[in-house]
Parts: structure tokens; C-alpha cells; sequence
């Protein structure tokens, strides 16, 4: 498993490393990573007792999928440089629901946790519009709604 896991590291450290001028060349060379991620998958793919195998079969089926979508997306990264190689943002912005969940034992109810969520959506994105969430949320109640 190990060998496995710095095989798999190796290939998106140079994803990670990858830089090239052309659009295209990024796009070929996310592919291509792609494939080198599959090869490393081979060996596991028809050992159903191995910690791989789910990971190696799902890496599997969305190659044979990009005939179909014409590009690659495990290594999106790779060919549009400005999105991020990894989701550490979107994780963190949703640590502090986890922790609140974790520390209150949930709302108890699918209303109230539709609720929680609703909330938590609408304030984070006025957060990341740069608006004050309180200052706009009293905004929202107290003008009359057409």
C-alpha cells in the first residue's frame, strides 16, 4: 500500500509541478497524467480485496468516460492554472459547521437542518462578497418584500 500511495503521490506532485505557456499542452499533460494515475491503478483493479481497488475502479471508469467530455478532470488544475491543486478552501469553510454539529448533537430534525444549512449558505456568501452578514441580514428583514 505504501509503494501504491508514493506512486500515486509522485504523479501529482508533478501535476502540482507542471507549467507550460500553451493551453493546449497543459490540457494534453493533464491527460496524460490521467494515464500514468491508471497505470498505477492496474495491478488493483481486479483484486476486489485490495484498499485500492474501489479508488482504482472509480479512477478507471471516468478515463473511459473522457471520450464522452473530451477533457480530463482529476487533474483540472493542470490545464487551468488559476484553479487550486487541492479543496483545503472549501474544507475550511466548512470546519465550523462540522465542529458546531459535533458540539450541539445536530438540530435533531431535516427541517432544521435544511434551516442551518440555508443560513450558513446565505451568510457565507455574503462573506465572500465582502458584505457584512448581520448588517445585510437586517437589511433583508426589515425592507418590505414586493
Amino acid at each position: 500500500m505504501a509503494r501504491w500511495a508514493d506512486a500515486v503521490h509522485d504523479v501529482y506532485a508533478k501535476a502540482k509541478a507542471f507549467t507550460h505557456p500553451s493551453e493546449q499542452q497543459r490540457r494534453l499533460a493533464g491527460l496524460a497524467l490521467e494515464h500514468r494515475l491508471l497505470a498505477r491503478c492496474h495491478p488493483y483493479l481486479d483484486d476486489p480485496t485490495s484498499a485500492q481497488a474501489r479508488l482504482c475502479r472509480r479512477i478507471q471508469n471516468h478515463i473511459k468516460s473522457l471520450p464522452r467530455t473530451g477533457y480530463g478532470e482529476l487533474f483540472v488544475f493542470v490545464a487551468e492554472p488559476e484553479a487550486p491543486p487541492d479543496n483545503n478552501a472549501a474544507e475550511r469553510s466548512l470546519r465550523h459547521l462540522v465542529i458546531s454539529r459535533k458540539i450541539s448533537g445536530g438540530t435533531r430534525s431535516k427541517q432544521g437542518t435544511d434551516t442551518k444549512m440555508t443560513l450558513a449558505s446565505v451568510f457565507g456568501t455574503w462573506r465572500a462578497q465582502g458584505l457584512n452578514p448581520l448588517a445585510t441580514c437586517r437589511q433583508l428583514l426589515a425592507s418590505p418584500q414586493p
